[in-house]
């Protein structure tokens, strides 16, 4: 379970690197991959990001609720800084359970 989860989140953070736009539109780009894929496996993400991570979730679910089943294209309440503070988290996760 663990491989599945890191080779998601190393999927999700390539297409966050390489799509174009702003911080936040990168990170929206991957809201629905990262609710269906990483959410459920919430349990795998090391101690020390779980609230953060979390945050993300409950941001990214406050989004799509509001855009009613679309692909949304920007994170909903969040600046580019705090997207890019985001990214950089999912980042951070990939690193950590790369070691």
């Amino acid at each position: 379970m663990r491989n599945y989860f890191y080779s998601k989140l190393f999927d999700i953070n390539y297409r966050m690197a390489t799509h174009e736009g702003n911080a936040n539109q990168r990170l929206a780009s991957e809201a629905y991959k990262i609710l269906a894929q990483l959410a459920p496996n919430y349990r795998l993400v090391p101690e020390q990001y779980k609230d953060r991570f979390a945050k993300l979730i409950a941001l990214i679910k406050d989004t799509i609720a509001e855009t009613e089943g679309r692909i949304p294209i920007r994170i909903k309440g969040i600046q580019n800084k705090t997207a890019a503070k985001y990214i950089k988290l999912l980042i951070d996760i990939e690193e950590s359970l790369g070691d």
